[in-house]
């Protein structure tokens, strides 16, 4: 009996551990994003690592709200008031990397590919103006059919520019692009999924 709870209490406490067969087993993040332990509409994983509620308490700031429909309509799920936190897409050149946040909640970080040389991507700060699940890129000795999750946010004279999915390279960390912000499949789907119209781009 004392054996069942202390291996009960170690699940709890260790975060992204698993009790399966009669051991800790580490959960991928994958597996541990589909874990919503309180049924608050937040995975453990996004309570535990980026929002820092409790995976034990449905309403942390014990305001009368779930802590997942706080940060769906961009409410702070650790402070009882009616302030909105900003969504905002941070893109930075010097070592190719995304970032994406909620206020000063980091949602989700990765390498991208920007534009390469005489493809610069512009600098400057921007929003999505516009979320195209398709988009086909053809220029002058390339062509992209069926580009998956689309997100322009800058008007050009020839074309515009977008973060988007990219399929057919996975040197992100490197400038491959003709101006747009590539990133890979594997998380431009969630990106995508995040932003709304309107959403702050800053590129640095």
């Amino acid at each position: 009996m004392k054996l069942g709870i202390f291996i009960f209490i170690l699940a709890i406490v260790i975060p992204g551990k698993l009790l399966a067969q009669g051991s800790l087993e580490p959960l991928s993040i994958a597996q541990q994003k589909t874990i919503d332990s309180d049924s608050d509409g937040l995975s453990d994983y996004y309570e535990i690592y980026v929002y820092h509620t409790s995976i034990s308490n449905p309403d942390t700031d014990h305001d009368g709200f779930l802590d997942g429909g706080e940060v769906q309509f961009a409410f702070d799920p650790n402070k009882n008031g009616n302030d909105k936190l900003q969504k905002e897409i941070v893109v930075t050149l010097a070592d190719q990397s995304l970032s994406y946040k909620l206020g000063d909640y980091i949602v989700g970080t990765f390498k991208i590919s920007s534009g390469k040389k005489y493809f610069s991507t512009p600098l400057g700060e921007f929003s999505v103006l516009k979320k195209r699940p398709i988009v086909d890129y053809v220029g002058l000795g390339y062509s992209y059919p069926k580009t998956k999750w689309n997100l322009m946010f800058r008007p050009g004279r020839v074309g515009n520019f977008y973060i988007h999915g990219a399929y057919w390279h996975n040197n992100f960390g490197t400038p491959m692009s003709h101006g747009c912000v590539n990133v890979s499949y594997a998380n431009m789907e969630a990106l995508y999924n995040w932003a709304e119209v309107g959403t702050k781009v800053v590129i640095k």
